[in-house]
């Protein structure tokens, strides 16, 4: 797992930024005011990060800071319980 990245802010966009970390960008899927927190281009930063690995889909996603992130696993793990309920009540009917 990728727990941070650290490096040089290279793009920001509306929904993702690009760090470059030794001449390797990583694209990383961030909310906007995480965004805007993270100060002009060329500027050295941190993002914590949830690395996020489906059969299609394989993604980082950042967080300014480790709050945020824990926040949004906490978030994550609803869902997955919520979505094992639904698919066990779907099976008894």
């Amino acid at each position: 797992m990728i727990a941070y990245v650290k490096g040089t802010l290279d793009t920001k966009t509306d929904t993702f930024v690009i760090i470059d970390v030794q001449g390797i960008g990583y694209r990383i899927f961030m909310p906007s005011n995480s965004i805007e927190s993270l100060g002009e281009i060329g500027k050295e930063v941190k993002v914590y990060t949830y690395y996020y690995v489906r059969e299609d889909n394989i993604s980082l996603y950042g967080f300014s800071t480790n709050e945020e992130l824990r926040m949004f696993e906490l978030l994550l793990s609803v869902s997955r319980s919520r979505s094992k309920i639904c698919n066990c009540n779907a099976i008894s009917n």
